[in-house]
């Protein structure tokens, strides 16, 4: 399970078991908020003060955590943070991030095209 701690002053993401807890691991080193697994669990995700979405490798094959580096991926501009802000695929490689751009009370369309490479073979 992630989570995000204060008690040092600085909000940062910790890691701990799931049911029981425990013993935690911080996965963030410089600040971090609203951290989120990849479906596999061997890599979480979180956002940094500077709104970077940042990455770090997770292995508990040997019983006990051992995180890798945080790294950035890219740079959220704008995210708003508010809780469900954005989200992962599972497969860790799409994210959707809201960065507030759409003016309040706007009513353009969204337009979601599934499955558009079947339109491909017509």
């Amino acid at each position: 399970m992630a989570y995000d701690n204060g008690e040092s002053g600085r909000t940062e993401v910790y890691i701990t078991s799931f049911p029981g807890g425990g013993a935690r691991w911080q996965a963030s080193t410089n600040g971090g908020v609203q951290g989120r697994w990849r479906g596999d669990g061997k890599e979480l995700y979180f956002l940094d003060p500077s709104d970077n979405l940042m990455a770090v490798d997770v292995d508990v094959s040997s019983g006990t955590p051992r995180l890798g580096v945080p790294h950035a991926l890219f740079q959220a501009v704008g995210v708003q943070r508010q809780v469900g802000a954005w989200v992962v695929t599972n497969d860790g490689k799409k994210f959707l991030v809201d960065n507030g751009s759409t003016k309040q009370g706007s009513s353009e369309p969204l337009t979601l095209v599934q499955n558009w490479t079947a339109e491909l073979k017509k």
